[in-house]
C-alpha cells in the first residue's frame, strides 16, 4: 500500500519551526551578559543588564515547547506518510546520526572555548585551550566506553534536545503500541482524544488546563522553571514529560488542523497576555528555588506555565497569520536551521570570551555576537552542507549549491 500524498507544505509552521531554532542563538548570545555572581556560563562579561535576564527566561520558557510541539504535528504527518516502521528508521537517520556526529564535531571546539574562559580570553593560550578542548572530548568518550569507569554524567551540550527527542518518540510510540494492544486506540478513544484537543486549543478556557498539567510537571523541576539536561544520558523525568506532554499536543493537533485558524484568529490576544504574563513571572522569581515559600513557589510555577503556553500560542498565531504565503528566505531559514543550531554555540561562546576584554557595552557586544555567529554558521551551511551529503542526512535532501536559472 503506498503513502498517502504529501499536503502542501505549510509554510507558517515552516517559518515557526525555524525560528525555534535560531532562537538559540539569540538565547546563548545573551547568556554572558547576565547579571549577577555564578552564571555559569563560560565567561561572564564586565558589561551586564538585567533585561538579558528576561530575555534569557522568557525566550527560554516557550522556544523547546514549540519545537516540541511542531515536532509532534510534523511526526504525525510523517507517521501518516512512512508508516510505524519507515517513521522509525526516519527518525533515527536525522536525530540519531546528527546527534552522535554533531557532538562529536561541536563538542571539542565548545570544550576549547570554555577552558579558553576559564583562562580570560588571554590570546597566547588560545591554542592551549584548544588542545585542552580536545583532550577533554577524547576522555568524555573514553568514560562513555568504560575506560576508567564508567560514570552517569555526560555533557550532552546544547544538543541534549535531539536525545531528549529520541526518548520522546520513544515514550510516545510504546505508549501508543500498547494502547492499540489493549484496544484504547479505537475510534472512541480518538473521539475523546480530539474532544480534549479542542478544548485545550480551541479557546481561552483551554489555557487553564494547559496550565494546570504543566505547572504540576513543573513541580519537578529543580528551579521551578524548565531545567535544562545537559549533563548526564540518565532521563530527567519532569523535563521528559513537559516535552512528551507539548509532542503529545502536537500530534493531536495534527488531526485537527482546523484548529490552527483559532491561533491565527487570536493571535492579538495571545500576544498580549505572553507579554503580561511576564510580570508575574519577574515578580515571583524569588520563588523559583527549591528551598523557597511551597505557596510562593506554586504560584511561581503556575505563572512561568501561563507564561509558557501564552508564549507558544502566540508564536503559532504570529506565524499563521504572517507567514502563510511562500517564501524563499523562510524556507532557506528552514533548510538551514538544523544546521546552524549545531554549529553555533562554539561559534558563540568563542566570541564571547574574545570580547569580554573589550570595553564595548553589552548590547554591543550581544548584537556583534548574534550577527556574527548567524552569519558564520549560514556560511557554512551554505558551503559545506546544503548542497552536500550531509544536507540529505539533515534536510532529507541535496539543493543545488547554485539556485536553477530560469
Amino acid at each position: 500500500m503506498n503513502p498517502p500524498p504529501s499536503p502542501e507544505r505549510n509554510h507558517a509552521l515552516d517559518a515557526l519551526r525555524a525560528s525555534a531554532l535560531l532562537l538559540g542563538v539569540l538565547l546563548h548570545a545573551a547568556l554572558a551578559y547576565l547579571p549577577g555572581p555564578g552564571n555559569g556560563w563560560a565567561v561572564q562579561d564586565r558589561s551586564t543588564h538585567p533585561l538579558f535576564g528576561v530575555l534569557v527566561l522568557v525566550v527560554h520558557s516557550f522556544r523547546l515547547g514549540v519545537f516540541f510541539l511542531l515536532a509532534g504535528y510534523f511526526g504525525h504527518l510523517l507517521h501518516r506518510r512512512l508508516g510505524p516502521g519507515g517513521f522509525v528508521g526516519n527518525r533515527l537517520i536525522r536525530i540519531l546520526a546528527p546527534f552522535a556526529a554533531g557532538w562529536l564535531l561541536v563538542y571539542p571546539l565548545l570544550a576549547s572555548a570554555w577552558i579558553w574562559g576559564a583562562m580570560q580570553g588571554a590570546p597566547d593560550l588560545a591554542s592551549k585551550a584548544l588542545v585542552l578542548g580536545y583532550a577533554t572530548a577524547f576522555k568524555q568518550l573514553a568514560g562513555l566506553a568504560g575506560v576508567g569507569g564508567w560514570e552517569a554524567g555526560f555533557p550532552l551540550s546544547h544538543l541534549w534536545f535531539l536525545y531528549y527527542l529520541l526518548l520522546v518518540y520513544g515514550l510516545f510510540l510504546g505508549i501508543r503500541f500498547l494502547a492499540f494492544r489493549v484496544g484504547l486506540g479505537g475510534d472512541r478513544w480518538k473521539v475523546r482524544a480530539d474532544a480534549v484537543t479542542s478544548f485545550l486549543f480551541g479557546g481561552p478556557w483551554g489555557w487553564f488546563g494547559l496550565v494546570a498539567v504543566t505547572a504540576l510537571l513543573l513541580t519537578g523541576m529543580t528551579r521551578g522553571g524548565i531545567d535544562t539536561p545537559d549533563k548526564t544520558f540518565v532521563p530527567h523525568l519532569p523535563a521528559l514529560l513537559l516535552y512528551s506532554f507539548t509532542f503529545t499536543l502536537g500530534w493531536l493537533l495534527f488531526r485537527q488542523t482546523e484548529l490552527l485558524d483559532g491561533f491565527r484568529r487570536r493571535w492579538g490576544f495571545s500576544l498580549g497576555i505572553a507579554l503580561l504574563a511576564v510580570l508575574p513571572v519577574l515578580a515571583l522569581a524569588e520563588y523559583q528555588g527549591r528551598g523557597a515559600h511551597p505557596t510562593g513557589r506554586l504560584a511561581y510555577q503556575f505563572a512561568y506555565a501561563l507564561m509558557m503556553w501564552s508564549w507558544i500560542l502566540a508564536c503559532l498565531g504570529l506565524s499563521l497569520r504572517f507567514c502563510t504565503r511562500a517564501s524563499a528566505l523562510w524556507r532557506y531559514l528552514a533548510d538551514s536551521s538544523y544546521w546552524v543550531y549545531i554549529i553555533h554555540l562554539p561559534v558563540v561562546v568563542t566570541l564571547q570570551v574574545a570580547l569580554s576584554r573589550s570595553p564595548l557595552p553589552g548590547g554591543v557586544k550581544f548584537a556583534i555576537i548574534t550577527a556574527v555567529a548567524t552569519i558564520v554558521s549560514l556560511a557554512s551551511y551554505h558551503l559545506l552542507v546544503r548542497s552536500t551529503p550531509i544536507g540529505l542526512l539533515l534536510n532529507g535532501r541535496r539543493h543545488p549549491f547554485l539556485p536553477r536559472s530560469g
